[in-house]
């Protein structure tokens, strides 16, 4: 194999421990998420409150201002989250999780 082919699929083995990484961290946030919903269904609060989504959004653009991304992809990253947050406490909502 040649130094170029190694240095791939090196890359490639740290592309996918990064891939574990982020879906062992997203799956952290959601089950916090989850218990969120459950605490706020209990006290009577809404499903979801856009000036807190506002906020978490600008919390993720001002989260790669050391690192590697622009704030335009923080803020695409954090709309899907926040996309599969509001599902899964809509379904708790409903009673439906």
């Amino acid at each position: 194999m040649s130094k170029e082919q190694v240095s791939t699929a090196e890359y490639r083995d740290e592309i996918a421990e990064a891939d574990a990484a982020i879906i062992d961290a997203i799956a952290m946030r959601m089950e916090i998420a989850d218990e969120l919903a459950k605490a706020k269904k209990a006290s009577g609060q809404g499903v979801w409150d856009d000036k807190v989504e506002q906020a978490i959004v600008a919390r993720y653009r001002g989260l790669v201002s050391e690192v590697s991304l622009s704030a335009a992809e923080a803020e695409k990253i954090a709309h899907v989250i926040l996309e599969i947050s509001k599902a899964r406490q809509t379904r708790i909502y409903e009673g439906k999780a």
